[in-house]
């Protein structure tokens, strides 16, 4: 295994709370931190700016690989190479390779190596089944769903195909890092109907914009994606955007 392999532990030194973001990388990406209060984060990297308590969906799509590598590898191999031009090291820790052999193999890459200009090698959490021929053997590859994290680009067309992965409780400029909230109480924005102003309507859905659509809204409830529930009682009519965020435990 590759000596910078990730790691899930926070360090007891505290480099960096969950109320900043920093231009400095200082742990793995996907890193897990639970606050006694109940709140789940995970060690993100902004693919662009970000807005507090609004939020930020994985921007990847094959960004690691999707084609033939250029050099084999055998059964037992925990490392293999793909073909990426331009990988920094470590970029791709936490993602994930799909090997189109028989049967089909799924391996999480704990680390890579800087790309030598053509191949980038990447260092998986398992030995390969099979063997990996080189030009022949198709693969698919995926970086971190917390390496980049985005904004929904409202004018772009993409943003209803983007899935959310994190809420930010900071003010996050792009490229830096930062603590995303995936799990616990959380508090949002209304899109439109504010939550829970209708009887019977708890559940909470993350809208095109990343804030929050009520029940009732559009797609909501068929086919948008669920962010949690409401926490307050709402029978005042108003509604209210205090909620139990269900991203990943």
């Amino acid at each position: 295994m590759h000596k910078d392999a990730i790691v899930d532990a926070v360090p007891i030194v505290d480099f960096q709370g969950i109320y900043e973001d920093s231009t400095t990388k200082n742990y793995h990406l996907g890193a897990r931190r639970e606050l006694a209060d109940g709140r789940v984060f995970r060690y993100c990297r902004a693919g662009s700016a970000l807005t507090r308590f609004v939020a930020g969906g994985n921007d990847d799509q094959w960004s690691l690989t999707n084609e033939e590598p250029n050099d084999a590898a055998a059964i037992g191999a925990t490392t293999m190479t793909v073909v990426n031009t331009a990988a920094t090291v470590n970029q791709y820790e936490g993602g994930w390779v799909v090997i189109f052999t028989s049967p089909l193999q799924m391996r999480y890459v704990t680390s890579n190596d800087a790309s030598d200009g053509t191949d980038t090698t990447i260092y998986l959490d398992g030995g390969l089944e099979v063997a990996v021929v080189a030009d022949s053997t198709w693969v698919t590859g995926y970086s971190s769903i917390y390496y980049d994290v985005t904004a929904p680009n409202l004018s772009s067309g993409d943003e209803a195909y983007l899935t959310f992965v994190a809420v930010p409780v900071c003010t996050v400029a792009s490229g830096s890092y930062f603590w995303g909230q995936t799990w616990g109480p959380c508090y949002g924005v209304a899109a439109q109907t504010v939550p829970g102003s209708a009887a019977n309507q708890r559940l909470v859905y993350f809208g095109d914009d990343g804030n929050l659509w009520d029940y009732g809204d559009l797609t909501a409830g068929t086919g948008a994606q669920y962010a949690g529930y409401l926490l307050p009682r709402t029978d005042s009519g108003s509604g209210d955007q205090f909620y139990m965020l269900q991203l990943s435990r």
